[in-house]
């Protein structure tokens, strides 16, 4: 017992069970979204470090089926902290130029992080979940 709550980290899925209702909505979603061929790259790039936190650049290229940039596209970033309470950031994105999105943001601290890129175009919804490790 002593283990298990010392080790704890305080970390819970927050609406759990609708969350499992939610399951064949997912799928589904997923299913949509690889029908849509949309080739999706990230770059994370550190701009500067001040102790423990980081400013980085994030840049998100959407091409459709195509190879042509995803038109009329709107999106919003979350940088997710898997391993701590409270340290998420989530903002909107700025086009770069067509089918490019991106920012720069401040994470409390280094070491990995999960991006996620909620994106829509023209009714369409794409979301880009990687994880990436920031010096």
């Amino acid at each position: 017992m002593f283990f298990a709550f010392d080790s704890w980290t305080g970390l819970e899925t927050k609406d759990h069970y609708l969350k499992g209702l939610a399951y064949d909505d997912n799928v589904a979603g997923a299913k949509a979204q690889e029908a849509l061929g949309w080739d999706v790259k990230l770059t994370v790039n550190p701009v500067a470090s001040n102790g423990d936190s980081r400013k980085v650049a994030y840049k998100a290229t959407f091409l459709d089926h195509d190879g042509k940039p995803v038109e009329a596209l709107k999106a919003h970033a979350f940088f997710i902290r898997p391993t701590s309470e409270g340290l998420d950031v989530d903002q909107p994105t700025e086009t770069l130029s067509p089918g490019v999105v991106g920012g720069e943001v401040t994470l409390a601290q280094h070491g990995q992080w999960q991006v996620r890129i909620h994106a829509a175009s023209k009714g369409r919804q794409y979301q880009l979940v990687e994880r990436v490790v920031v010096e």
